[in-house]
């Protein structure tokens, strides 16, 4: 992960705190905020091992029951005043009765529409407007996150470019514990990747850490990441396969989403 200890960072969505805690600890970050959307109590009682009490003796600030889908929730001390913000490996809970599932958009809708908020925040409300203006995501690329198109749909319609990629490397955080989302309980590390976002020129020290989304021309398929085609034939098959016809339901899904919300 690209940071520089000189940098403001914030983190969103920061479920046990052990991320910013080991960001602070490992990192030596002169000023970083923390941000959950649990209330303090919700928090320890949740999850009865976490890095609230080492953030404190740290003497950094933890900001509770922020929603990054909800402006009213948003500090005043936070506007304009970073130059990073992390977002740590994202997921909305699924529904947890017929009910709530009926009621609801997809979760792969649901799951967009989230990582969509979060940017348009970055880069409307938290980061300086003469800051970096730097905006993380860490996610896995395999099933549900990988259907989320976070290289390519998220941004439609803004002036938030996606510069690339970066492997996460969990070594380098080693107070962090992986959680299924709710539930105190460590999960098996699975390869994440940073992906990174901008509004803005960055330099090439910045842009070369990060891989560029590659598929991209009509030789490749952009929404299942395949490519390039043998032929023309090889490529017609790929269009015609089942999962990119389930892929491209999602992507309609979400722009139907998106004209309705304007």
């Amino acid at each position: 992960m690209l940071l520089n200890p000189n940098w403001r960072i914030l983190t969103i969505g920061d479920g046990d705190l052990t991320f910013s805690y080991s960001l602070k600890k490992h990192h030596q970050i002169k000023n970083l905020s923390a941000t959950v959307l649990d209330d303090k109590k919700t928090l320890t009682t949740k999850y009865k091992d976490n890095g609230l009490s080492g953030l404190t003796n740290l003497g950094e600030k933890v900001f509770f029951e922020l929603d990054i889908t909800n402006k009213t929730t948003w500090p005043a001390e936070l506007k304009n005043a970073f130059d990073l913000v992390i977002f740590q490996f994202p997921l909305v809970p699924a529904a947890k009765s017929c009910e709530d599932f009926t009621n609801a958009p997809s979760q792969n809708i649901v799951n967009r529409a989230l990582l969509r908020d979060y940017l348009k925040a970055c880069f409307n409300y938290f980061l300086d407007e003469n800051g970096l203006r730097l905006s993380y995501i860490t996610s896995k690329e395999v099933k549900p996150y990988l259907h989320w198109q976070i290289e390519t749909d998220l941004t439609v319609d803004t002036n938030i470019t996606h510069m690339g990629k970066q492997v996460f490397d969990y070594a380098l955080f080693p107070d962090y514990q992986i959680r299924n989302v709710d539930r105190d309980k460590k999960v098996k590390d699975t390869e994440g990747f940073i992906y990174a976002y901008s509004d803005k020129p960055q330099d090439d020290d910045i842009l070369k850490v990060f891989t560029p989304f590659k598929f991209i021309n009509d030789k490749y398929c952009a929404l299942c990441r395949v490519g390039p085609y043998s032929s023309d034939e090889n490529g017609k098959r790929h269009l015609a396969s089942k999962k990119h016809q389930k892929l491209s339901q999602y992507q309609r899904e979400w722009f139907l989403y998106l004209d309705s919300i304007k």
